[in-house]
């Protein structure tokens, strides 16, 4: 799962990115072969080791990934990168953590238009008290909102979901008195605050996924800590969060890291469960009723992980994370296909020589593919398929 500490972008280790890229649209890039699997697409990787965390797109011809730079003095800032419909170009964005090595990250992204876009993390106020960031797109430029804080301690926000450009959530967590609690803001088209949110038990309760479905329902998955770490879910009704339960097998941690919900009846969350000494991928499904277990693979020997979810209807979806052989081994890309009724695994290109992980995947609308993105051994990694 991402760190605790705010869920800084996922891989930063130094290595060597050695691949063949597409360019051009991912539908058209490569002609008729790039719908056969997932092709990694050039994307720049500025400072001394670069992430994305999140994707999102309005169409073929437009999409946003966020995530983390590092500067060679330890710093981590902001990294935003546009798709034209041709390439992917770094776009400036805001950095307002101050100090000798500030922290700056963005860990989830949401577009409703061209022209609107946000993108929502943390920065360090000091090195002890993240706070919250959140950044809009105009149409022109990037620049940082006023976003609410509880308190004094640490407030982080993962991942963003909208329904209008009027109705946008965004979800974390923040540092309670005794352990973290959730935390869930909303826009509403002229600010953010933030909504009440449960929590269960008295230890550390987090949020790393959202999904907006209507006015009345949104999903937001994580994790609670009642014995070791238990999957956590709650449901929007409209007029406030409530707790839904949700399965957790084996007798380790186990995390819901991102959810999608393609209609009021049907939605999707996936993570990881520690089963044994093998962390294995998790996957959950809701018909309208309960969330119920859907078995899913580990392709991986000794760790396996999805971190992100996107679909497009009940009977299609893509999961994107990360797999481990050994303890040993470098940790290389992972993707599932959901049809309806079985996760299948799909070949990605894992063309870092270190750690290479998938974080972050969207679908893009009028049914011209999906995106993933995550880091290739410190570089960023943004792979295609449609």
């Amino acid at each position: 799962m991402r760190s605790e500490s705010g869920l800084v972008a996922a891989v930063v280790s130094g290595g060597l990115l050695v691949a063949a890229v597409v360019v051009g649209s991912p539908a058209s890039a490569a002609g008729t072969a790039a719908c056969a699997g997932w092709q990694v697409v050039a994307s720049p990787s500025p400072g001394q080791s670069s992430g994305l965390t999140s994707v999102a797109a309005t169409s073929g011809r437009s999409a946003w990934a966020v995530g983390s730079r590092r500067n060679g003095n330890g710093s981590y800032r902001t990294l935003i990168e546009r798709w034209d419909g041709t390439s992917w170009k770094v776009v400036p964005s805001a950095d307002p953590a101050a100090g000798a090595s500030p922290t700056d990250t963005l860990d989830g992204v949401v577009a409703t238009a061209p022209s609107n876009a946000w993108a929502v993390g943390f920065y360090e106020k000091t090195t002890t008290s993240f706070r919250t960031l959140i950044e809009h797109w105009n149409g022109v430029r990037w620049a940082a909102v006023s976003s609410p804080n509880s308190g004094n301690g640490e407030n982080t926000l993962a991942a963003a979901a909208a329904r209008t450009t009027a109705d946008i959530w965004a979800v974390g967590y923040r540092q309670g008195a005794f352990a973290r609690r959730t935390l869930i803001e909303h826009w509403n088209g002229k600010k953010w605050s933030i909504v009440p949110s449960p929590n269960v038990g008295r230890g550390d309760n987090f949020l790393f996924g959202v999904a907006a479905v209507s006015a009345t329902q949104a999903w937001a998955v994580g994790s609670d800590s009642r014995s070791f770490g238990q999957t956590l879910a709650m449901r929007w009704n409209g007029s406030r969060w409530s707790v839904v339960p949700t399965p957790n097998p084996g007798q380790g941690d186990r995390f819901l890291l991102a959810v999608a919900a393609p209609t009021a009846r049907s939605a999707l969350a996936v993570g990881s469960d520690l089963n044994g000494a093998t962390t294995r991928t998790l996957a959950q499904r809701w018909a309208g009723s309960a969330w119920s277990l859907t078995p899913s693979p580990s392709p991986g020997r000794d760790y396996n992980s999805l971190q992100a979810v996107a679909a497009t209807s009940a009977g299609n979806a893509w999961a994107a994370g990360t797999r481990g052989a050994t303890p040993r081994a470098a940790f290389r890309t992972l993707a599932e296909h959901w049809n309806g009724t079985t996760w299948t695994v799909a070949a990605t290109p894992s063309p870092g020589r270190g750690d290479d992980s998938l974080s972050g995947i969207a679908a893009i609308p009028r049914g011209n593919g999906f995106w993933a993105v995550g880091a290739a051994s410190g570089r960023t990694l943004i792979e295609s398929h449609c």
